[in-house]
């Protein structure tokens, strides 16, 4: 190795080729060869030699820093990882895809969903506002007896009537019944306005009744009570919810002094809570049956009747002093008393003269199936059999004719038409009557009344007249016919005139 005395006037580092290493590799890695005749670090070297540096042979001689390098402290988030690129924390993903990108997969998925079902839905829709068009049936579109509709008349209701003579000599009828949500509505007509007109009794909203109130498919039962041809009360009575198999009575009265009108609705917010409601409990399957006072030579108070585990019961009112009245004993007579929720109807009879006798008279199925009749007469209380038996789901309706006279010869003599449906029995509806003192059973259809057997649903008032319930669902109606019967003639018994439809429409 040469004396640095010996370097010419530029000064170079000290580096110098170590030929020992040089031969130990050429030993070594004899096909690395070609490497070792780069410059290779003097191990030797210290603070006082000069590290290399590289000059072209034009460079000018200067001194050489002798300055070490030195440690540089940088904040920890300026400092840059080995390769030059910062590390940065990875974006969440679901599903493999990016969150912003599932998320507006998600949405346009639901968007997608909502306009198939939309569409669905439209189609459905079309197609039925469609049908009533092309169904060769004629089945109508939905109308406003629709059983989708709420004040539509209830499919399972029963029906009550009544009606009387004004000072004019129009005659009045009235129907009540019961509607989708339980709310009990009338209906009245005039003779001189010849239209319906359709009232509340309860609609939930007036007289602190709500529909809670009313018992889904109540017995019903409506009278009139004249004080003369100018003023009269209406009553109606129904039942609340059953309660252990028993329903409590409750009742409404429509006062004269509120003006009764059978040619414009009356408002529900008129009719007055009446002491017979909330006085008597009747079993749950109970019918009811009632009576007002309607001429000065039929009987002259108000009764109600109904039925409880042991037969039936009644309550009567005579006025404002002794209030209503009920001994709290069952009717008792010399036939079998009735059975389990038996059909109960109710038909006065007048009297002509003051010889004559004036009555009122249940008819209803005695536990022996028996048509039967209890008279609540000057007789109080007696009992006889029709002569039919009927079934435990029969529906009963009657209407008195003529006078209970005791004269011979009479021109309106006493009779009765008495109308049943048997639901287990395919014979429509039969006629039982009374003529001459005796009952008779006649053994053919009332045809023309044909179309109240479906439902069984049926109920007369004294001016002869017949509501039936007819038709199912959209053309479920009440359906009134008129008696053109001869009551001296039997053989015209079953003729009966098809009136028109009751409407029920709420408006």
């Amino acid at each position: 190795m040469s004396s640095s005395t010996d370097r010419p006037e530029y000064q170079y580092s000290t580096l110098e080729v170590d030929v020992e290493a040089q031969n130990r590799n050429q030993n070594q890695y004899a096909e690395t060869t070609q490497a070792s005749q780069l410059p290779e670090v003097n191990q030797n070297a210290t603070e006082h030699l000069n590290y290399p540096e590289v000059v072209g042979s034009y460079a000018p001689k200067k001194d050489i820093d002798p300055t070490l390098p030195e440690a540089v402290n940088v904040a920890e988030n300026e400092k840059i990882p080995a390769g030059g690129n910062t590390t940065e924390t990875p974006e969440r993903r679901i599903c493999g895809m990016r969150r912003k990108i599932f998320l507006i997969v998600i949405i346009a998925a639901v968007v997608v969903i909502v306009a198939i079902v939309a569409g669905v839905v439209a189609g459905v829709v079309t197609r039925r506002n469609a049908e009533p068009a092309s169904n060769p049936s004629g089945s109508p579109e939905e109308p406003e007896g629709s059983t989708n509709n709420e004040t539509a008349l209830f499919a399972s209701t029963n029906l009550a009537t009544a009606n009387f003579t004004d000072e004019f000599g129009n005659e009045n009828y009235l129907v009540a019944y019961q509607l989708n949500n339980k709310a009990i509505y009338l209906s009245a007509w005039n003779s001189s306005h010849k239209s319906w007109v359709v009232s509340p009794v309860v609609d939930g909203k007036t007289n602190n009744l709500g529909l809670d109130s009313v018992r889904q498919g109540t017995a019903l039962s409506l009278d009139v009570f004249a004080y003369d041809n100018k003023s009269r009360d209406i009553h109606v009575y129904w039942q609340l919810p059953d309660s252990g198999g028993l329903a409590t009575i409750k009742a409404l009265t429509y006062t004269n002094n509120k003006g009764i009108s059978t040619e414009l609705a009356i408002p529900a917010a008129n009719w007055v809570d009446s002491a017979a409601g909330n006085s008597y409990i009747s079993t749950a399957g109970s019918s009811l049956a009632s009576y007002g006072k309607q001429c000065e030579l039929c009987n002259q108070y108000t009764y109600l009747y109904w039925q409880t585990a042991n037969g039936f019961r009644e309550a009567n009112y005579v006025n404002s002093s002794t209030g209503w009245y009920s001994d709290n004993s069952i009717i008792k007579v010399d036939i079998e008393p009735p059975s389990e929720s038996s059909p109960l109807v109710q038909a006065h009879v007048a009297a002509a003269t003051t010889n004559g006798h004036r009555s009122m008279n249940l008819f209803y199925r005695a536990t022996t199936s028996a048509l039967s009749q209890i008279v609540n007469g000057d007789g109080r209380y007696v009992g006889h059999y029709l002569g039919r038996d009927i079934g435990p789901k029969a529906t009963i309706a009657a209407f008195s004719t003529g006078f209970n006279e005791t004269g011979k010869n009479w021109p309106e003599p006493l009779g009765f038409q008495v109308l049943t449906i048997d639901p287990a029995v395919d014979d429509g509806v039969q006629l039982t009557y009374y003529k001459g003192d005796t009952w008779t059973k006649v053994d053919r259809r009332v045809t023309a009344l044909g179309d109240c057997r479906g439902h069984g649903t049926m109920v007369a008032n004294h001016a002869r007249r017949i509501y039936c319930l007819v038709g199912n669902g959209d053309g479920l109606e009440i359906v009134e016919y008129a008696w053109k019967g001869n009551p001296s003639d039997p053989s015209t018994y079953a003729n009966y005139d098809k009136i028109g439809t009751v409407d029920t429409n709420v408006r």
